[in-house]
């Protein structure tokens, strides 16, 4: 068997995807290392709210990724206009979406004041959440333009977008976190008030680039309506999409808040590891968007044999990737904490679990590039199906048995996660090679 890496293909594609995700989580992973610096209940307070305020931001994610595999089957058919009613469709999904996001937010942080946290620690996270919950609408909105511009295959400027507003933000945290210079010193809340500018800076610019660059024909922007077809055909794939997300991402916050009973210590060490582990955990998404845009495209062109060429040679490149991060977390384990926090306690605990990370590395990554893969075909019902049996059947019930029954704390919590990411990785790559097979003899 030849194995086709499609470097020429693959790499000038996914690498402004890869950098432009690792960008939107460089400004938690800068969140997590400046408000180290203030104390380990500030860093469990922003673990603690971080994984509510992700929960309904994933799921946002989900529902702007359902634009991107239309407009690239619109673009494979060379129907530009098709594609801008999608965009105004989709934007109008988006913001509505936000809204849902802020209240799924105000009920999930209602609940966790009733599962035993340090009320220290709920208290400073409340007022973190607040702030991020402001910054849904822009968010969505940066989202519509920077997911209609990969599915014309434009990368590269969301990418800068992406850069800049988070460049900023990390800029913005040293001045309103420590209060320098003329600036306040305001914390928690400087965090997350950086967080909101950067991200309206973001929406700003892609928009500038849709309407005034010529990404899209503004006179079809005034001319496409906002009609049932498109929000139904949005919505066949954003909600799935969403859900998708969710189901894993609620996963790693329930392992937030079942470690947050076992103290600030381990809370905190979770989120140092968990910081780390979703850097290669973005790379891997945005592999997966590639996945997204070409095998979208080359549908649209009824090119079947270059879907799934395309599909594969994302899949190796996958693999390969996650191993590297995975061997980079084991080597390093003792060092990489000290990054974010002073603390000798969290930095051990926080080791232990870059153990774990190593080991689900490859299973994270795959299971991402399957699912964009598989949204690049438009199949999202089943896959959601899988990820929901994958996390919530297997992964969550044994969180708990792991980490508190067998007593193995939050390395048990985590070993948990490792066995969901393991069944749905495995699942979902035959899901795709058998629905190409179908589309194959068809």
């Amino acid at each position: 068997m030849r194995w086709d890496f499609q470097w020429r293909e693959n790499i000038p594609l996914a690498l402004p995807v890869i950098v432009g995700q690792i960008g939107h989580i460089a400004a938690s992973v800068a969140d997590s290392m400046m408000v180290g610096a203030l104390g380990t209940i500030p860093l469990a307070a922003v673990s603690l709210a971080s994984s509510i305020a992700s929960v309904p931001l994933v799921f946002g994610i989900g529902m702007a990724y359902g634009l991107t595999p239309m407009v690239a089957h619109a673009m494979g058919q060379a129907r530009p206009f098709k594609a801008v009613r999608l965009l105004k469709n989709g934007t109008v999904v988006n913001a509505f979406t936000s809204a849902f996001m802020f209240l799924f937010a105000l009920v999930l942080f209602w609940g966790i004041q009733f599962t035993g946290q340090e009320p220290a620690v709920v208290e400073e996270a409340r007022t973190y959440l607040w702030i991020i919950m402001a910054s849904y609408l822009p968010f969505m909105l940066f989202m519509s333009a920077k997911q209609y511009l990969e599915g014309m295959g434009d990368t590269k400027t969301p990418m800068r977008i992406s850069l800049y507003g988070n460049v900023g933000n990390i800029g913005l945290n040293a001045l309103l976190i420590y209060g320098w210079g003329p600036f306040p010193e305001w914390g928690i809340v400087g965090a997350g008030v950086a967080t909101i500018i950067a991200r309206g800076y973001m929406m700003m610019a892609a928009w500038w680039f849709v309407l005034r660059r010529g990404k899209a024909d503004p006179a079809d922007w005034l001319r496409a309506k906002v009609t049932s077809y498109p929000i139904r055909a949005l919505l066949k794939i954003g909600i799935p999409s969403g859900f998708q997300y969710i189901f894993e991402v609620s996963a790693f916050a329930a392992s937030a808040w079942i470690i947050g009973t076992l103290g600030a210590t381990p809370l905190a060490a979770h989120q140092v590891a968990i910081s780390l582990a979703s850097i290669s955990y973005m790379a891997a998404t945005g592999l997966g968007a590639a996945a997204t845009i070409r095998i979208g495209q080359a549908m649209g062109r009824k090119d079947l044999a270059g879907a799934k060429a395309a599909g594969t040679s994302l899949f190796l490149i996958t693999i390969i990737f996650m191993a590297l991060t995975g061997l980079t977390f084991f080597v390093f384990r003792h060092q990489l904490p000290w990054a974010y926090t002073q603390d000798p306690a969290v930095v051990a605990s926080a080791a232990a679990l870059l153990v774990v990370a190593t080991i689900f590395q490859i299973s994270d990554g795959v299971q991402a590039t399957a699912l964009g893969a598989l949204r690049g075909i438009q199949d999202v019902r089943v896959p959601t199906a899988i990820t929901f049996v994958a996390y919530y059947v297997i992964a969550l019930p044994l969180e708990w048995y792991f980490g508190h029954i067998l007593g193995w704390g939050a390395v048990g919590v985590w070993s948990a996660l490792a066995v969901g990411l393991t069944v749905s990785a495995m699942w979902l790559s035959l899901r795709f090679y058998r629905g190409m097979e179908r589309r194959r003899v068809a």
